[in-house]
């Protein structure tokens, strides 16, 4: 519950972070650094924030975030969460959950958080442990935490995601709802103001999920430029400035072609399948096939490296006059393909639509080799594609 306007001093006041800051930036090389605030991304020495002593146990904060237009589907790294203690005192703690939130949309002052994709609480029976004065950090790579599958919407269309947290334990000894919690969430803005001014607190970036009153209703999540407490703006009296949430990703499903299953040598070493570019949407997917002593192969292409027409995979084709050989994909679209000089240049062209982004395809070839066993054929190496962007 936000304070009245009569304690605003006590909801926005200026404290500092201590220099034992953890460090900020993305853990992984490569990975995308996402930050809206203003404070550095390395904060050292003595920091001003503005410290908001009013949010409840079960009240949340986020922060919205857009993704350029061509950007991939992207894994949630890393989440990062300010919690701080007027004087920049250390070492009070709490529990929080964290929310992800995909396909978040703004019509004029409404929001709309569009679908929960990840709730530390709900899907893991866990909360991130967090401790003042710090931009508190979790390792979130190994939770498939997916954002930006949700088509761009809103008032103008966006990509939109958010990174949420919910105060599940305050541990403050002195603190309540009655009379607030000392431990809490900070922003990036000091000092007090009249109005809601629009470069320190700007709209569609901070929200925030609260009550009117101790053991009230939630009113939902809100804007902090266009919500109201009690009938009184939340912006300028009780928040200023944004939270100093942030994220790292990386895209979710990265194109690849990956060898899985070695093939069966005949008359010439075992075929392996070297490809000429990743499998992305709208290209065309190029592979060599090599070692073919009888100049062909049927190109098998599949859905499934686990099961097939012909039973489970792999399959043993030692049955049917190639022992020592298996069918490692299901074989859904052969194709019949003549090679020269022992080798083929085979193409699969992927359609520039994103709900194939993440898919996996597999492919093998038989390659014929009429002298070397019954079948008349052996078996190249087997690749998986996951489709990227």
């Amino acid at each position: 519950m936000l304070r009245t306007i009569s304690t605003v001093l006590l909801t926005v006041l200026s404290t500092s972070l201590t220099s034992d800051l953890f460090a900020q930036g993305c853990a992984t090389p490569g990975d995308t650094w996402w930050q809206r605030d203003r404070l550095p991304q390395v904060p050292t020495g003595l920091t001003n924030i503005g410290l908001v002593q009013g949010l409840d146990e079960g009240e949340s904060i986020g922060v919205v975030f857009e993704m350029p237009a061509n950007m991939a589907p992207q894994l949630i790294t890393q989440v990062v969460v300010p919690w701080g203690a007027p004087g920049g005192v250390p070492g009070f703690v709490a529990a929080l959950d964290v929310e992800v939130y995909d396909g978040v949309q703004f019509t004029g002052g409404q929001l709309n958080m569009g679908t929960r994709v990840f709730s530390l609480t709900q899907n893991l029976n866990a909360n991130m442990q967090v401790t003042t004065t710090n931009l508190n950090v979790l390792d979130t790579s190994t939770y498939n935490i997916v954002v930006g599958t949700a088509p761009a919407n809103g008032t103008p269309f966006r990509r939109r995601f958010a990174i949420c947290f919910r105060t599940d334990i305050n541990s403050h000894p002195t603190g309540s709802c009655q009379t607030g919690w000392p431990a809490n969430y900070f922003t990036d803005a000091t000092g007090f103001s009249i109005t809601c001014d629009p470069q320190v607190t700007p709209p569609q970036t901070s929200i925030m999920e609260y009550r009117d009153s101790c053991g009230g209703a939630y009113r939902g999540w809100h804007d902090v430029t266009t919500a109201t407490a009690q009938g009184v703006p939340v912006c300028p009296f009780y928040i200023r400035g944004i939270w100093p949430i942030r994220c790292c990703s990386r895209d979710a499903f990265p194109a690849s072609y990956t060898t899985f299953g070695s093939g069966c040598a005949g008359t010439m070493p075992v075929s392996t399948l070297q490809p000429l570019a990743l499998p992305r949407i709208g290209t065309t997917m190029n592979v060599i096939v090599n070692n073919l002593p009888d100049n062909l192969c049927f190109w098998l292409t599949g859905y499934s490296n686990t099961t097939s027409p012909l039973g489970p995979l792999p399959y043993d084709m030692g049955g049917i006059g190639a022992a020592g050989c298996n069918l490692l994909i299901s074989p859904d679209a052969p194709q019949l393909l003549i090679a020269n000089n022992n080798v083929v240049l085979t193409s699969l062209t992927l359609p520039n639509d994103a709900g194939f982004i993440g898919v996996s395809i597999y492919q093998q070839a038989l390659v014929g080799d009429s002298v070397f066993n019954a079948l008349g054929a052996v078996a190249s190496d087997a690749a998986t594609l996951l489709i990227g962007q």
